[in-house]
């Protein structure tokens, strides 16, 4: 009688679920058929800063730096802030010798992007004020800035309906090996089946780490979102204060991906933990917004099943059947029908069968993803074939290390970045355009000697 109710506790819940999610199969239509909106020219040219939070990165910043001063963009109007992190290489010196701004940090107690964007914007406000820039950027120092890059995000900017605006993200170094291209399927899935068809149903998307701007006002305090994962915390914040999340799928950035093993077990634990921790602490925000007549209530309620715990949840009903199971044969049989039930062949072939539906279920939605993005994609066929065959890995550690996180403490640890691919080798030579000429002429073509000199702190 208890094992009949576990049991059908655990069908209800699991109708539910999918139930409450159906959507996300029409957002995948969507995703798959729909086109992304092209924002129209403007002469409004904004001031833009960005900020990068930095640890040890002397390998790669100077070539997202040179990517940025490369932009089809007036320099003028962009300001280069960099967070030096505990860093004890390079880092600094660099940054300085390319024109930015560098704020150096030593707390190895708390040594987090969270805490590093909190000093950065501290001191930012303190030296230039919230009004210093209409948007401020948020990159990872690994990245590349496609040329067209901030002209592009100039003008999804340009229309005010967003507070803040990701950019689509691809990946530098897709074709290393299966990990990388694991990455790069996912975050093309993000794309596929998140930020396209949010957009085109006129709703919020989610903030995925990097390559985003936010508008000014956002930050006029500082930055207050420390948790291991603060893109997260700050969706949730954006979305439930009535803020709208855009996408400007034309602005195309590129971002390194993980190539060992060892840093994909270092960086999804913490994004599981650091998805739980915002989920259990800030989701009630999510919920709260439904009610309040000043937000858009579907994106609060998509937001909530965006950041909703699926490894988790899936591991432990997984469990939780697989253990009422295993104690309703006991009870009954005994270990001669433990023996007997659990002990044989076709229990796994059962095992076999589940893996196998979950598996191809995986490798068709990475065929629809790759088979929509594939222009973005820059990675020889076999090798792309190879990949989406067993891209479902990606997905399936997930369930393990969402429960591992349950009983780690888990810390921000840094994340080797050593590709050291430009922006040149991934799209050539690109000539500056897109700026309207009045303008373009009207500008110097240099900073002025008041901001070079601010350059050096």
């Amino acid at each position: 009688m208890v094992l009949d109710t576990i049991f059908t506790v655990l069908k209800y819940i699991l109708t539910a679920i999918t139930v409450l999610t159906l959507y996300k199969f029409l957002y995948m239509v969507i995703g798959f058929f729909g086109k992304a909106r092209k924002f129209e020219d403007t002469e409004k040219l904004h001031k833009f800063a960005v900020v990068i939070s930095a640890r040890n990165e002397e390998k790669v910043i100077g070539n997202l730096l040179d990517s940025i001063h490369g932009q089809n963009y007036p320099k003028e109007l962009v300001t280069v802030f960099v967070i030096a992190d505990n860093c004890d290489d390079e880092t600094a010196k660099i940054c300085r010798e390319k024109g930015a701004i560098v704020y150096e940090r030593h707390d190895p107690k708390h040594a987090r992007k969270g805490w590093a964007l909190e000093y950065g914007f501290k001191n930012i406000l303190r030296d230039y004020g919230a009004d210093y820039a209409d948007g401020f950027f948020i990159f990872d120092a690994d990245n590349l800035l496609h040329p067209d890059y901030m002209r592009e995000m100039n003008k999804a900017f340009a229309t005010d309906e967003f507070d803040v605006i990701c950019g689509y993200r691809n990946t530098k170094n897709f074709a290393t090996n299966l990990i990388s291209s694991g990455y790069g399927i996912h975050f093309y899935r993000s794309s596929f089946a998140y930020h396209r068809p949010r957009q085109v149903v006129h709703s919020s998307t989610h903030i995925a780490g990097t390559g985003y701007l936010v508008k000014s006002k956002w930050l006029a305090d500082g930055w207050h979102w420390t948790c291991l994962t603060e893109d997260t915390q700050f969706t949730y914040e954006v979305v439930s204060r009535g803020g709208r999340i855009g996408y400007c799928e034309d602005a195309e950035f590129y971002d390194e991906q993980p190539t060992r093993f060892k840093t994909v077990l270092k960086q999804r634990i913490r994004w599981a933990k650091g998805r739980l921790y915002a989920f259990f602490a800030y989701g009630y925000k999510l919920i709260a917004g439904i009610f309040r007549k000043k937000t858009n209530k579907w994106a609060c309620y998509d937001m909530i099943f965006y950041g909703f715990p699926y490894g988790l949840c899936s591991g432990l009903l997984a469990i939780a059947m697989f253990l009422a199971s295993f104690i309703g044969v006991a009870a009954a049989s005994g270990w001669q029908g433990i023996v007997e039930e659990y002990v044989t062949l076709s229990v796994l072939k059962s095992l076999g069968v589940a893996l196998g539906v979950y598996w191809l279920q995986g490798v068709l939605t990475a065929f629809f993803v790759v088979l929509r993005e594939r222009k973005k994609i820059h990675c020889p066929k076999p090798k792309l074939v190879f990949y989406v065959l067993f891209f479902p890995w990606f997905d399936l550690v997930d369930v393990p290390l969402s429960i591992a996180s349950l009983f780690m403490h888990v810390t921000w640890r840094k994340i080797e970045h050593d590709d050291t691919t430009k922006v040149e080798d991934i799209v050539g030579e690109i000539p500056a355009a897109g700026i309207p000429a009045p303008v373009r002429e009207s500008l110097s073509e240099e900073r002025t000697d008041d901001t070079n000199n601010g350059n050096m702190r």
